[in-house]
């Protein structure tokens, strides 16, 4: 799909090329932000016919590689912002934390900043709100067990007694209200019902509903942010590293800091401006229903404000909204509040390379460690012994820089013994693991990373010599106390960053190889105090 300036807008695949096509200029009522600007930027479509759906793959891949097209941008979402679920679909709604989104029927408010921050409202919405936490299915026709909530007074016992059932619903639209920034409005009504239970001489209900109010009011002065409590405000900010762009929303209503959401995307999928203008729309999106009830705030890029909302094709988009770029004041201060958490979180993602939330692509290890290919399967030796008995060695392997646990394999080692020589140990099971793979028509590893420094480096490639496979196995050492890299055709060692993503993942790659071989160590040794062979 082209501009009329000739500018590649998009990408994309079709078996049926009718029906694509329709999708995007029929149902216009159906279609989402971005596809609707994109529409409206079509100026012509180019065809290229291939033989098959594989083709067909390869060549959309090769193509937006080249070109970068505006809108074949896959933005993630940062997944470590948690949402609070109510769950409105159910007889008995409750209240959930999640980590993600779905079409499933249920009302999501969020996210929020932190897991521990949506736990805390977690909990202070169960002593607010007389609701359910339990997971157990329940309807109106017949009993279910009922849990201590009940009898302390936290829950108004839907499980038992069906006839709750106005009164429940009730509560969930008081939560609905406050999870929805509409707390004002929430307190007018308790008050309101409380006025009411106290006329008709209910007094214990009203004293219920009045520490309620009180409670909910504790909660709101807390909330409140130094923004006039009438205002509601988008605060944008943008931060990066080497390798990442990040973006990140945090919305206040009735200067209170409700939500906040984070995008991302590595710095060679997109240019900057590419990125913004992504993280725009799918922002948008998410929360389309908000537009036109917030006023929009800034965005900050490398220290200077940069006002995307400025360019034309957006002002369409929020006509409501109004771009404020704050020099001092209170709203600087919230901005550099949002910024820190920015560089925070980028930092966050970093730290999860380590948990496999944000993969390493074999091109990044290939570059980092000056490979002549591409490692997608590495596999890592240890060694593990206690006071040189009961001698043990493990196979690590990960395929695309995750954990293939299926091919893990552990070894008693034979050639060592009454005392511990990890270089001979590493020479075992390199040797073995090796055989292990070629008798059972595996693949070679891509790389080969032994734990440890130029001892077991050494005898890892004397092992590889022996099997004639030392020119077609990369191998590196990778030495815990600096963690320095050794290869064996290189005079001196490689120490990367310290954030560096591909030391992260050979960490990772080192840690598990050395929980592998501790824990069949314990297991052989637990074994031999039971007198067990």
């Amino acid at each position: 799909m082209f501009s009329e300036s000739g500018t590649i807008l998009y990408v994309g695949k079709a078996k049926n090329l009718k029906k694509r096509l329709a999708s995007y200029f029929v149902n216009l009522s159906h279609r989402d932000i971005k596809t609707s600007v994109l529409v409206s930027q079509i100026s012509s479509i180019q065809l290229i016919v291939t033989r098959t759906e594989d083709e067909a793959l390869i060549l959309e891949r090769q193509l937006i590689q080249a070109f970068q097209p505006r809108y074949n941008i896959a933005l993630k979402d940062d997944k470590n912002y948690p949402y609070l679920k109510v769950t409105v679909q159910d007889f008995f709604p409750m209240v959930l934390v999640v980590r993600q989104r779905i079409a499933d029927g249920a009302k999501y408010f969020g996210p929020y900043p932190s897991m521990g921050s949506s736990r805390f409202m977690q909990r202070l919405l169960g002593d607010l709100f007389p609701l359910r936490d339990c997971s157990q299915k329940i309807d109106l026709l017949h009993k279910q067990p009922k849990c201590m909530q009940l009898d302390l007074g936290r829950c108004l016992g839907p499980c038992v007694y069906k006839q709750v059932k106005p009164d429940y619903d009730a509560w969930v639209h008081d939560l609905i209200l406050l999870l929805s920034g509409k707390s004002r409005q929430l307190i007018a009504d308790m008050r309101s019902r409380m006025g009411h239970f106290a006329e008709a001489l209910k007094f214990e209900q009203a004293a219920v509903m009045r520490d309620r109010v009180l409670k909910l009011e504790q909660l709101l002065d807390r909330q409140l942010v130094e923004l006039d409590r009438n205002q509601h405000v988008q605060v944008w900010v943008y931060a990066h590293d080497t390798h990442t762009h990040y973006a990140l929303v945090q919305t206040i209503i009735d200067g209170k800091f409700l939500y906040q959401n984070g995008f991302y995307l590595e710095k060679k999928e997109a240019s900057l401006d590419l990125f913004l203008d992504e993280s725009i729309m799918h922002f948008l999106d998410q929360k389309r229903d908000d537009v036109g009830k917030i006023v929009w705030s800034q965005w900050l890029v490398d220290d200077a404000f940069y006002a995307v909302f400025h360019k034309q094709e957006w002002a369409s988009w929020l006509p409501t909204s109004k771009i404020i770029v704050p020099k001092r004041g209170i709203k600087r201060t919230v901005l550099e509040s949002a910024q820190k958490n920015a560089h925070l979180a980028l930092m966050k993602l970093g730290i999860d390379a380590l948990k496999g939330t944000s993969p390493v692509e074999p091109t990044d290890i290939q570059d980092a460690l000056a490979l002549a290919v591409q490692p997608k399967r590495m596999v890592c030796i240890d060694i593990s012994h206690f006071q040189g008995v009961d001698i043990v060695g493990s196979a690590v392997v990960f395929q695309d820089a995750k954990p293939l646990r299926t091919a893990y394999r552990r070894f008693q080692i034979r050639t060592v013994a009454g005392k511990s020589d990890d270089p001979r140990s590493i020479q075992e099971v390199v040797t073995r693991y090796i055989e292990l793979v070629i008798r059972q028509s595996q693949p070679l590893p891509d790389l080969l990373v032994i734990d440890g420094g130029k001892p077991q480096l050494a005898f890892a490639i004397k092992a590889l010599e022996g099997l004639q496979l030392a020119s077609k196995i990369p191998c590196v050492a990778l030495a815990k106390q600096d963690e320095e890299l050794f290869f064996p055709d290189r005079p001196t060692s490689l120490k990367l960053e310290k954030h560096h993503p591909v030391l992260h993942l050979l960490q990772r790659l080192r840690d598990e190889a050395h929980r592998f071989a501790i824990t069949y160590q314990k297991y052989k040794r637990r074994r031999r105090f039971l007198g067990k062979k």
